[in-house]
């Protein structure tokens, strides 16, 4: 009877071992990027950001040159949403609508900030960057700022600060490629990106964060990762 018992509890020990070893393997943050193709290049903020934190599974609904009104009146966004499950969503408006049309930006801001709420998750905003062939009409590092604090605080969901970093960035080093003249990033945009995301979600510096994509070096990567530490007061 003891051999009986003993096995049983052996047996016992051993599912319980199982069963904790799948839970620490399922991802226990669970991201939504909503935005278009300044998400989506190089493979993905998404994935970027995969990378660096590897507790965490993403998904994304993006399209090229959709604004936050089109997504949320085409509803795929607004579906993944209320499937629920996640614990952040990050939206990413089209790059010129903060200037061009701050109100509609506002709003739907708003209305997606409702959902998100409704569904147990938190907003994050990602602060996009001036783009070259907009400047001249507004597009700037600090109309972009001053435009998502607004709403972010409004809100009082957290701002991924990207376009404060790749200022911080281009003024430290102006011969770094981080984006087209349309302002679509470069793999080194984009994993800046991925490390402001990193900071902003996990409230640390990601400063010694060993991946990188392959094309960066780990000088650049050790670069960045001050650039983002730095902008977010790290």
């Amino acid at each position: 009877m003891r051999t009986k018992r003993f096995v049983r509890h052996v047996f016992v020990l051993c599912l319980a071992l199982l069963v904790l070893a799948s839970c620490s393997n399922q991802a226990s943050t669970r991201i939504l990027f909503i935005g278009n193709s300044y998400t989506y290049v190089n493979g993905g903020i998404d994935k970027q950001l995969e990378g660096v934190a590897h507790s965490i599974a993403t998904s994304r609904q993006t399209a090229a040159g959709y604004t936050l009104e089109r997504h949320w009146n085409e509803a795929d966004a607004l579906r993944a949403i209320r499937r629920g499950g996640w614990s952040y969503v990050v939206l990413q408006e089209q790059s010129q609508t903060p200037i061009f049309d701050q109100q509609k930006f506002y709003h739907f801001a708003r209305e997606f900030d409702r959902e998100i709420r409704a569904g147990g998750a938190q907003t994050i905003l990602l602060m996009t960057w001036e783009r070259p062939d907009s400047i001249a009409y507004g597009v700037t590092t600090a109309n972009l700022a001053a435009a998502y604090n607004a709403i972010g605080t409004e809100l009082g969901a957290k701002v991924a600060p990207a376009g404060l970093a790749f200022a911080r960035s281009l003024h430290e080093r102006p011969d770094l490629l981080l984006y087209s003249q349309d302002g679509h990033p470069t793999i080194y945009g984009t994993y800046l990106i991925a490390c402001m995301l990193y900071g902003t979600i996990f409230a640390r510096s990601p400063v010694g964060n060993l991946y990188s994509d392959t094309s960066i070096t780990p000088e650049m990567r050790a670069y960045f990762q001050r650039i983002a530490a730095e902008s977010l007061g790290y």
